[in-house]
This record gives structure tokens, sequence and C-alpha cells, in this order.
């Protein structure tokens, strides 16, 4: 298991410093350029994808990297990774300093380790199943609020149907009024590492890609944290549209309120 883990943040390392060095050196983007933006953001991803993917197969060949849609068909018999090379698009576009890449490795369809670096902070938050999870070498743990007063939220407000906006903005209302806080990062999956690290005492998010969820969960479970729908219901990362976590009183105040918005 600790070999796997070490290509994988050898990987990340590799893949984090191409990043850096396409963000230190870009020119800001002009608006009325879209197709020259789009062209070299994509650049930049399959640059670094690549750069990672060869890292792995040099050191196991036989390996299957996720390449295509992600989805619940992995073969037992493989390895899969699954590789984010660059999460906060937009962020790196704006040059916000706030994105990252990560990476996880399925075994018989259970994550069984978990990469998430951030090139610009030097922060490697990296989990083994049933071994923890740290940050920079040192033990991780969710926060131990167990009120919703005063507590810190990340959150994806980014919605494309109209009746899922409604929807959901009713429990946003709902949370506000228990003084709850609300970031809105524009990177899920460095939310996900917050929590696991106690940086953020729950994570709301209402629209996500499967490769933004994997990595994170894993790291929360291993810090103490539990991952749900928003309805309550175990979470699975092909087949469920919403995700809130947190630790297991924190989250149970949490779903508690939500579900009273129907009663408002």
């Amino acid at each position: 298991m600790y070999p796997m883990l070490n290509i994988a943040v050898r990987a990340a390392r590799k893949g984090g410093s191409i990043i850096i060095q396409k963000y230190d050196t870009q020119k800001n983007f002009v608006a009325n350029k879209k197709n020259h933006k789009e062209n070299t953001m994509s650049k930049i991803v399959q640059t670094t994808h690549k750069i990672m993917t060869d890292i792995i197969y040099k050191a196991y060949p036989n390996h299957f990297i996720c390449t295509t849609k992600y989805n619940n068909s992995f073969k037992e018999n493989h390895v899969t990774w699954i590789i984010n090379p660059l999460d906060g698009l937009n962020n790196f576009e704006k040059k916000f300093p706030h994105f990252c890449l990560s990476i996880s490795i399925i075994i018989k369809n259970k994550t069984v380790i978990s990469v998430i670096y951030d090139p610009l902070k030097n922060e490697l938050f990296t989990a083994i199943r049933g071994q923890g999870a740290q940050l920079n070498g040192y033990r991780m743990r969710c926060s131990d609020v167990n009120s919703l007063s005063n507590s810190k939220i990340g959150m994806n407000f980014f919605m494309k149907e109209q009746n899922e906006k409604k929807n959901y903005f009713k429990t946003i209302e709902l949370l506000l009024s228990k003084s709850i806080r609300f970031i809105s990062s524009g990177s899920s999956v460095l939310d996900l590492a917050y929590l696991a690290a106690g940086r953020l005492d729950g994570v709301c998010n209402f629209s996500f890609k499967p490769r933004n969820i994997i990595s994170g969960e894993l790291q929360i479970r291993e810090s103490g944290g539990i991952v749900s729908e928003l309805t309550g219901k175990c979470f699975n990362y092909f087949n469920s549209t919403s995700l809130v976590s947190g630790n297991s009183k924190f989250l149970r105040a949490l779903l508690s309120e939500i579900r009273k918005k129907d009663n408002i």
C-alpha cells in the first residue's frame, strides 16, 4: 500500500510543479478571446495529466488510469487510479490562489488511497483506508464543533436547474438564520480536505463530479467525519445528487435543520 502512496505523492508533486510554473508565467486572460483562453487551459490540464500518468504507468504499467467518464464499472481485478489534474479551474484563470490536484486509488470498488495537493501552499493531504489521514505528515481530525451557531461551512452554489436553485436557496436561508458562516472557495476538493483538517466544520455540495468527491470522502472518513446525502441517506458518489458532511454530532444537527425547510 505504501509504495502506491509514494508514487501517488510523486505524481501529485510533479503535476503541482507544472501547475505552478504555468500559474507564475501565464498572462491575464483576455475576456474577448474565449477560444484562446479555453485552449490554453485545456493544454495546461492535458500537460499536467500526462506528466502524472507517465509517472504512474512507469511504476505500475498494468494498473488502469480512468480517463473517461467516472462511473461504478471499475473491474475488481484492476487497480484504478482517478486523477483530477486541476480542481479550481476558474480560480486558476483569475489568478486567485486557491486550487489543487488530486489522485484516488480504487481497489475492488473501494477507495484505498487519497492524495490532495495544494502546490501553492505546499500542503499535502493524504489518507490510507483504515490508517487515518495526514496533512504534511501530521494526523488530521475533523473539528469537534457540535452546534450550528457560528460554525463555518464550505458550500458549492453552482446549480443549473432553476427548481434546484429555489429548493437549495430555501435551505441556505434557513441555515443563515442559525448564524452559520458560508464559504464558497471555488475548489470542492480543497473544501473536503479542509473539513478533514478541521478548518471547516461542515461541507454542503449541491453539484459535483465524482472525481471531485472520491479523494475527499476517504480523507473525511479517516479523520472521523461522516459523509451523507442532504436527505440523510448514505452517500454514493455515483448516484447521489447532494453531499453534506461533518462530525457525527454536527451533521446530526445540520440535517435536523435542513429537514425543517419544508415546514417553513
